[in-house]
């Protein structure tokens, strides 16, 4: 049965936010410039910062979900299968609940995805829960793996 790892605000984090984060952004330094000439050069700026963070965390979001075998990661596009086994590392910053998987062979999406875990009672714990569930379900697939033999 899958598990969902992934918060179920992931398609808000990954199109709605950076919609009206850059859109007001935006509209503030098309603004700027025709008024204020050379002086609105710091709106430009703020503009291509703000762009880069929502690239960097925002636009390369996905949803994962996992089941004994597999991890099952989307983009709302297209979702595909991974082995537990292809997982080389889970890692995570903490103040933003964002979880980092990192894979053996290269996948459609990459060696490395990016995921905010679902929200628990309490935003900063030492481990995310998906983290564990991750490493543990891998773990749980190798002893699997090794019975047969």
């Amino acid at each position: 049965m899958k598990k969902r790892l992934s918060t179920s605000l992931t398609f808000v984090y990954k199109y709605i936010f950076p919609v009206f984060f850059l859109g007001g952004s935006g509209i503030g330094t098309i603004l700027a410039i025709p008024t204020l000439g050379v002086y609105s050069i710091p709106f430009l700026i703020s503009f291509i910062l703000v762009f880069a963070m929502c690239y960097f965390w925002n636009f390369r979001l996905k949803t994962v979900q996992v089941d004994d075998y597999y991890l099952y990661v989307s983009n709302f596009s297209k979702t595909i299968q991974i082995p537990l086994d292809n997982v080389k590392d889970v890692s995570e910053i903490i103040a933003f609940r964002t979880i980092f998987v990192e894979f053996n062979d290269e996948t459609e999406f990459g060696r490395k995805i990016m995921f905010m875990g679902y929200t628990k009672m309490f935003l900063f714990y030492s481990n995310h829960p998906a983290v564990k569930e991750i490493v543990e379900r891998k773990k749980n697939y190798r002893q699997q793996d090794t019975s047969y033999i």
